[in-house]
């Protein structure tokens, strides 16, 4: 294998940390901490200093994270990024326990938009947060948990009872086909142990405190180099964190000296965005806000320096598959390796303007980053992000933009290297003007 670049070396590490949402974050924490980033608690009056570096988690599956220019007095306006910790997964119900002839299961749920039978037959572990008693009943204590090992199974059905499922396919039933094996209740597990027990094992605590958990299942594949020059990654996670990855470096290695930096990672885009952590709540605003209000600045001033900021919503594109021409456009098209995606949709599903495009296409220019255009075929209706939803709670200019993958949602997606490797460029571009 060929000496990883800086960009994916990081992104790789990232891949193999970020196994939830949960542990996107204690990452990117872990990340900004070291390169001297200043946590700060939402519930405080912040105090915050020219050249200063912060931070701020709201909730454990977002965080914001802000540079201050040494010379900046709020009049610059504001460069923002935003992508997703979130992704979609299989997770785990309350009371999960099913007993069937010997075979311990768990009973699951579908989170997002998977490509569901790409977990079928791969080696799949655990991952979340368990919450657990504290000395008052509204001061729970919260664990990171993640397994580690392959400890679930979803077996497909064997071809000599299922001879059409290379014609047909093989229709999956949510609540019937989902159900993972555990193991086995005569050998390996007691025939009334609960899934608490097993939680509760592995974090070396007593499963009498376990109040809940959120969990969800995923592919334990690591990052990989494929292709013929390793020119391709293949991975699980590729949506989002190829984004989350380029924007804390982007942010650490970006230090304009006359204006204010935010990055905002949220929760749940890929079911909506609508809760108190996802990109459609208020916390964006009063993050800035506060910020403003630091440096005796009021709303209306806060208002007014927005309006000449930039935003980037940076999320994956679809990338041009050889083997399903009629899924894209016939002029815009991207493929991988070419260059980071620019998105525009009409009805503003990926949001721009053409001032707001023009501005990050010279910056391409100015970087010499490739990138290419993407347009939805005019007879689908395609996805959409957090840059529509932002962009109408702040005003200020949005573009989406990012890399090109290849079997998005599924558990093992496709992206290309050195696509990566220009998204992350641009990223430190972008903070750095």
């Amino acid at each position: 294998m060929q000496t990883l670049p800086t960009e994916i070396s990081r992104l790789f590490e990232y891949l193999e940390h970020g196994v939830s949402p949960f542990h996107v974050i204690a990452h990117s924490r872990q990340i900004l901490t070291e390169a001297g980033f200043t946590e700060l608690k939402l519930n405080d009056q912040w105090k915050l200093e020219k050249g200063g570096c912060y931070f701020c988690c709201p909730f454990d599956t977002t965080l914001y994270a802000f540079t201050i220019g040494e010379s900046c007095d709020l009049s610059g306006g504001i460069h923002i990024g935003g992508a997703h910790t979130d992704f979609p997964a299989i997770k785990v119900k309350p009371d999960p326990e099913i007993r069937s002839h010997g075979y311990l299961q768990l009973n699951t749920e579908v989170y997002g938009g998977p490509i569901l039978n790409t977990y079928f037959d791969r080696p799949l572990s655990l991952a979340g947060k368990v919450v657990t008693k504290g000395e008052r009943y509204d001061r729970p204590v919260s664990h990171l948990i993640n397994f580690r090992r392959p400890v679930l199974c979803l077996p497909n059905l064997a071809i000599h009872m299922s001879r059409t499922v290379n014609e047909s396919g093989a229709p999956i039933d949510n609540q019937k086909h989902l159900r993972p094996i555990l193991g086995m209740l005569e050998h390996e597990l007691n025939s009334d142990i609960e899934l608490t027990d097993l939680l509760a094992e592995e974090l070396g605590i007593s499963p009498e405190n376990i109040l809940d958990y959120d969990l969800c299942i995923y592919n334990m594949d690591p990052p990989r180099l494929a292709g013929v020059r390793e020119e391709f990654i293949m991975a699980p996670r590729l949506d989002d964190i190829t984004s989350v990855c380029a924007l804390i470096y982007g942010l650490i290695e970006g230090r304009p000296s006359d204006r204010v930096n935010l990055i905002c990672l949220f929760d749940n885009e890929e079911i909506g965005s609508l809760s108190k952590q996802g990109a459609d709540s208020s916390l964006p605003a009063v993050i800035i806000e506060k910020i403003w209000k630091a440096f005796g600045k009021d709303h209306a001033d806060c208002l007014s320096e927005l309006v000449g900021g930039l935003m980037l919503s940076v999320d994956v594109a679809h990338a041009y598959h050889p083997n399903y021409p009629e899924t894209q456009d016939i002029t815009n098209y991207p493929v991988l390796n070419k260059g980071l995606i620019l998105k525009t949709a009409s009805n503003q599903s990926y949001t721009w303007d053409c001032e707001a495009l023009a501005s990050v296409i010279a910056l391409c220019e100015e970087s010499r980053l490739p990138y290419q255009r993407f347009a939805k075929h005019s007879n689908t209706k395609g996805g959409g992000t957090i840059g529509s939803i932002i962009s109408s709670r702040l005003p200020m200019r949005t573009v989406d933009l990012g890399a090109g993958l290849l079997a998005m949602h599924s558990s093992q997606e496709m992206m290309g290297i050195e696509d990566q490797i220009g998204l992350s460029r641009l990223m430190k571009a972008f903070f750095n003007r």
